[in-house]
Formats: structure tokens, sequence, C-alpha cells
């Protein structure tokens, strides 16, 4: 029934019934056809990083697991629990953009036009259901291990919506690919991908930094190595995180929580009486909400980035995103 209610209202939507906008400024959409844990927030993340000091970027995002309404720019007072856990990254990581949250992507982006006028790029985060706006250039992540085409509609599997709906992507991101994948592999992915004439497909794979940070410092991450930390995760999949750091040979406890897990006094006091002359280590996204909570101990968090190597993608993915962004 899900299924059945999905594939007629994106049926709607591409016959023209529902008015589906366009924008005239260059708009990036990155979303899934998956519940989570594709790296919609990572690819957000490396846009921002290659193209703010090129374009006066503005982000929209719904703002998740919020505890606001509405409307929002970041500002300096804002938090992880006002704007979502990703926006705030976002905000702290890349302060020279602006950062917005709306459920309504149409009154969102309504809002972007008039009030911040000066806005060359716009990137629409977790907007691929979203078909009330329709973004000039579509990003679709799914990852290497656990891609769409494997998966069922909910409530079987984890999708949002028909496979067939990936068709609506112009480029297809795989994250999460092994640093050492092989051009047999990614062909066999390829073939089982089945990526329409006009789809572009980019293989990367995750890169955890050498440097842990707090809010005011930064260490080399060996200085992990001596003594037992508590690893504090909620994320959708930190197998990946947890592998790297087993990987280094440390020695630390894994608390691990929901995905966008709003942490609370029973999660705050397990952390705190496990952490006890100890550092605690956490994810980027996980900072902005874990720290406020836990005040007197030390937090860091580790930052992770994607890399499309170049040997496996034949075509550059920065380019392509240029050649999009610059064709007027």
């Amino acid at each position: 029934m899900y299924g059945i209610y999905t594939s007629f209202r994106n049926l709607l939507f591409d016959f023209g019934i529902i008015d589906s906008i366009e924008y005239k400024i260059p708009t990036i959409g990155v979303g899934n056809i998956s519940t989570g844990g594709t790296g919609k927030s990572i690819v957000v993340d490396y846009l921002l990083g290659n193209y703010k000091k090129k374009k006066k970027i503005t982000t929209l995002s719904r703002g998740y697991k919020r505890n606001t309404k509405g409307y929002i720019k970041a500002s300096e007072s804002s938090n992880a629990y006002q704007i979502g856990d990703e926006p705030f990254q976002f905000f702290s990581k890349h302060p020279e953009i602006n950062v917005v949250v709306c459920e309504d992507r149409r009154k969102g982006m309504n809002i972007i036009l008039k009030n911040l006028p000066n806005t060359e790029l716009c990137i629409w985060d977790d907007v691929f259901q979203h078909r009330f706006v329709k973004p000039g250039l579509m990003i679709l992540t799914t990852t290497f291990k656990y891609p769409f085409y494997k998966d069922e509609i909910l409530p079987i599997g984890n999708l949002r919506e028909s496979k067939d709906s990936a068709k609506r992507a112009d480029i297809i991101v795989v994250t999460k690919c092994p640093i050492d994948l092989s051009k047999k592999d990614k062909e066999s992915f390829l073939k089982s991908l089945k990526p329409e004439e006009k789809q572009k497909v980019f293989f990367g794979y995750l890169s955890y930094s050498e440097i842990i940070k707090s809010d005011k410092d930064k260490f080399d991450i060996n200085t992990l190595r001596d003594n037992e930390f508590i690893l504090v995760t909620g994320i959708a999949d930190s197998s990946y995180l947890v592998n790297f750091l087993k990987n280094k040979g440390y020695k630390f406890k894994h608390l691990r929580y929901s995905d966008h897990y709003n942490f609370n006094k029973l999660s705050v006091d397990k952390i705190s009486s496990l952490s006890v002359n100890k550092n605690i280590l956490t994810t980027e996204k996980d900072f902005g909400r874990l720290k406020p909570k836990i005040d007197d101990r030390k937090v860091f968090y580790i930052e992770v980035s994607l890399e499309f190597p170049d040997e496996i993608n034949e075509v550059n993915f920065d380019k392509t995103i240029e050649q999009y962004i610059n064709k007027d």
C-alpha cells in the first residue's frame, strides 16, 4: 500500500498534475530513496567545502528532529536542537555560508530569494521526496555495501519509494566504497545498478581526519592511543568509524545510539559515568547535540570527508558540478 501511494504521488508530479517549481538560480538537490545512512550530509559538506569560495551559497534543509518549526536562518546563537544536527554542523564548519531550515521547501525558497538575494547557489539537503520544488541538478546517494537496488520498499525494506524513482537523478554518488575498489567490482556494481544513459555515476570512499577537535582545541588523533576512551555515535551506520579506530589499534568502549539521537538524561548519565577520567570521541554531527549536555567532560569529534579517486572515476566529479553551476 505504501508503494502504491508513493508511486501514484510521483505520477501526479511526472504528468504535471501537481506543479514542481524550478528556480532561475543554480540549485543542487542531494537526497536518497533509502531511509538514511547513505552519506547525504557528507556530499553536501563536500560541495560546501569546494564551492564556498567561488559562490555565495545558501543551504536549505528541513532541520530533522529539531525542536522548532518554520523558517529559521542559522546564527551565532543557534544550536543543534534549534536547527537540527546536520544544518548546525554545516554552519559551524562553514560560517561564511547561509544555513536555512524550513519544512516547506517552497516557502523556504521564497523567503531565501526575498531575504538573501545575493545567493548564487542553493544546495538542498534531503530533498529527493520533496517534489514541490525541482533542483536544477539532482544528486542521489547510495552506499556500495547496501545499494538501493538490493533493497525493498517500506515496511519490508528501507526504501522510501520505488527503485524506479532513481531515474529522476542526474547524478548517482556511490558512497562508502572500499578504498581499494577494483574496476571489476565497479563494473559489476554498474551492471546491477543499470543507470540511465543520461545519468553519471561516481564512486567515493570515506576519509577520516588524523586530527580530532573540540570546541576550542585540536590534537593529533594519536593522542588517543595511550588511554582507553569512550566513543559515542548517533548515526545510521557507525561501522566505518569503528573499523577505522580499530585498525589503528585504539582501545575504546562504543556507546551506539540511533541516527539523530537526542541525548536525554538517562543517556547523558550513562556517558558521564563511563567517561570518568576518560576522553569522549564522537562524530562531527553528534558533537553539536552531545557537547552542550556534557560540558564538564573532554568531548572531541572527528571529521569525515568524501574522496573521488581518479583511477575509478573516468569523469571528474568537480568538473561535472562546475559545468552545471557555470552553464549560463
